[in-house]
């Protein structure tokens, strides 16, 4: 797969953090691809949301495509194994295109959930998230912050591309506004992930720094 998929060690650190959640626990991913069938083997039903409806089928036929099918072409055929998990009858797909909307006067590329109560909806009632979109890391705050906004006590939260300085500045300027609310680990494995896990619910701050003000203006 590219290089920028969730890699299979982040992978199974996935499913050894799912494992004392509750066994008809569900998870919610943004983004899709290698993450979509490790949750799948973890949870009762997975609400996975893309931005990119042809990436989306990919990831869905990853299954059952033929290994010389052209939409594999991207793909290290090492990486087609029985591990991947097609569609069941608990797991739901949405397609949303990224849209331009302002956040605290700067100016973002995000999936605008507020015009979506179908899928907010699902996203409140998940035990696991997943961020592993916008496409670039460092456009990931703004899902972050819907992540942890809305998810409940008890929850688990993951953010995938800590490498990106960007994506780790904002994730350890969350964990450190909300330090009441969340306890944060940053995982040092393959494009390093940042862990929160909701302690209790309450009012989600978010502060940027001078640098990413002006960072957000200039990724505009």
């Amino acid at each position: 797969m590219p290089e920028w998929i969730l890699p299979p060690r982040s992978c199974q650190l996935l499913q050894d953090i799912a494992k004392p959640l509750l066994p008809d626990s569900r998870a919610f991913e943004f983004g899709s691809g290698r993450s979509t069938h490790a949750l799948r083997r973890t949870f009762a039903g997975v609400i996975t949301l893309e931005h990119s409806a042809d990436w989306l089928e990919k990831t869905d036929n990853f299954a059952t495509a033929p290994r010389d099918a052209p939409e594999l072409d991207c793909l290290k055929r090492s990486s087609l194994t029985s591990d991947f998990v097609t569609k069941r009858s608990l797991d739901s797909t949405f397609v949303l295109r990224l849209t331009r909307c302002w956040n605290r006067l700067r100016l973002i590329e995000s999936f605008n959930l507020a015009k979506h109560a179908d899928v907010l909806a699902r996203l409140k009632q998940a035990r696991f998230i997943l961020v592993d979109s916008p496409p670039n890391p460092a456009k990931r705050e703004h899902a972050l912050f819907l992540a942890l906004r809305h998810a409940v006590p008890g929850a688990v939260i993951m953010l995938d591309d800590l490498e990106i300085r960007a994506t780790a500045r904002f994730a350890h300027r969350f964990a450190r506004q909300n330090r009441k609310q969340f306890r944060f680990w940053r995982v040092n494995i393959d494009h390093k992930l940042g862990v929160f896990l909701k302690l209790r619910p309450g009012r989600l701050h978010s502060r940027p720094s001078l640098i990413e003000f002006v960072g957000t203006w200039l990724r505009a």
